[in-house]
């Protein structure tokens, strides 16, 4: 299989799910967008496949992920069959970075960034955490991202800007 993976990584509401939507619209079919499986309802900003936590423990128990992790009280998975030939791009999290590289032979990871204050307005806005969860996210220390070919991408710019930088930015890992 001739497959590159790019894993898209950042803090929730660095804008991720902005950009990916973006690109699914623009970007031909060399590119696919992969779903994750979690065990809560997907938002409006996301695309994702619900499934409760005795289905979801059952996969994972079979290998049926190419990867799964826990995040903020939900259960999140690739599931293998979902890797296709051309460009990958998937959203994760940065701790499971290294069950990718693990399996995959050319692997990209995009970090998304945005400065704290602007992070905090988004994450009040989204309204998804209390005020208390939010200061908790925004005071966590991230450790420098350990991977083979880390890309940094500062999502500040206007948001039109951004969206373009992003895209130039995945048509030139394809052609990598």
């Amino acid at each position: 299989m001739n497959s590159k993976i790019v894993l898209v990584v950042g803090p929730s509401g660095a804008g991720k799910d902005t950009l990916l939507r973006y690109a699914k619209e623009k970007l031909n079919e060399n590119f696919s967008f992969v779903k994750r499986y979690i065990t809560r309802e997907a938002d409006v900003n996301e695309s994702n496949y619900y499934i409760d936590e005795y289905a979801f423990e059952i996969l994972r128990h079979n290998g049926y992920f190419a990867s799964s992790w826990n995040a903020h009280g939900n259960f999140y998975g690739i599931p293998k069959r979902f890797i296709k030939n051309g460009v990958n791009i998937i959203s994760i999290s940065r701790a499971r970075i290294k069950d990718f590289e693990n399996l995959y032979k050319d692997v990209y990871t995009l970090n998304i960034s945005i400065p704290k204050e602007k992070l905090k307005e988004r994450l009040i806005a989204r309204g998804r955490e209390s005020s208390k969860e939010i200061e908790q996210r925004l005071n966590r220390s991230y450790e420098k991202i350990q991977c083979n070919k880390l890309i940094e991408f500062d999502n500040s710019s206007p948001i039109d800007e951004s969206k373009e930088k992003f895209l130039e930015l995945l048509k030139s890992i394809e052609n990598d």
